[in-house]
């Protein structure tokens, strides 16, 4: 009987611990669901929560999606580019608008340069009425012409043709009695100088005097000076054709006739030996002789025999 008895002991003795033990869990199991649900900050506030970070990281993102504008920056006025309507110089104290469009107060800009003369030390005494004033813009503006004529003037010298150059230079003039031409071209004589008897003209089929030497040539021949000269005159003759008078000094000159492609002009200077044009085709007065030069020397205005 007493074995039955400790036995039977023993078994609730386990029993009660283990009520006793499902207890203590349940206990705890409720106390936990209370903390969770009713205390936010059991733990003195050190919990972390990360919804909070993911909704903070979503709004960072959305700032950084904003556009960013030249108001919410710091810049210096001074460094904005040339030609903006913020620029702005200041001379004097007197704000002028950088693009230049605002109108400009003549007066006020006169009384402005005033003042900066007499801060110059000019004075009162170094300003002029208008009358002076417009005097002495005469005179400048004449200045100005007298040197843009002398300007002009250097200009011309050195871009003077080298014919007019000649002319300056050219040797006096000093054609005598004494000497005596060079055939301007070689041939044969066709009509004689006569002064003082007829001579048969074949063309014009009656006798005349003659004033000039007229001489056989080649159409296109060059013609040569005959002696030293300056080009007097240059003309288109119903005789001659196109003529060439040649100032030889002394009252003498030489003309010549029958001339195409002439070379010089009047003015110029000619030296012996130079030639300055070719034999044209012959006019009508001379259609009978054929192609030829014709030559005429006078001494102030009087024909003179070419070959002495």
């Amino acid at each position: 009987m007493k074995k039955r008895s400790g036995k039977s002991s023993q078994r609730k003795e386990k029993l009660v611990m283990i009520a006793s033990t499902a207890l203590v869990l349940s206990a705890l199991t409720v106390t936990g669901v209370y903390v969770r649900n009713g205390n936010k900050e059991p733990d003195g506030g050190y919990t972390i929560d990360f919804s909070s970070l993911e909704e903070s990281n979503s709004l960072k993102v959305e700032a950084e999606d904003i556009p960013v504008t030249d108001s919410d920056l710091d810049y210096d006025p001074a460094s904005t580019e040339a030609g903006s309507t913020t620029v702005q110089n200041n001379y004097n104290g007197s704000e002028i608008a950088g693009t230049g469009t605002e109108p400009v107060d003549e007066r006020e800009e006169a009384i402005r340069l005033k003042g900066d003369l007499l801060d110059l030390g000019l004075g009162e005494e170094d300003t002029k009425d208008g009358a002076e004033v417009e005097a002495e813009e005469d005179a400048a503006k004449q200045e100005v012409k007298e040197a843009v004529v002398e300007l002009q003037s250097d200009d011309e010298v050195q871009e003077a043709s080298s014919e007019a150059v000649a002319a300056q230079i050219q040797p006096e003039l000093t054609f005598s009695e004494a000497d005596s031409l060079v055939m301007p071209l070689v041939g044969n004589v066709l009509i004689n100088y006569s002064a003082d008897k007829s001579v048969y003209f074949p063309t014009l089929k009656q006798y005349k005097c003659n004033p000039a030497l007229v001489i056989e040539a080649t159409q296109g021949a060059s013609i040569k000076a005959a002696a030293p000269g300056m080009v007097s005159r240059i003309y288109n003759d119903p005789m001659t054709g196109q003529t060439v008078v040649m100032t030889l000094g002394n009252g003498y000159e030489l003309t010549y006739g029958q001339l195409k492609e002439v070379t010089v002009s009047e003015g110029a200077y000619v030296a012996e030996g130079e030639i300055f044009a070719q034999v044209a085709e012959p006019t009508r007065y001379f259609t009978e002789e054929g192609c030829n030069l014709y030559l005429k020397l006078t001494k102030d205005g009087t024909p003179v025999n070419p070959i002495g």
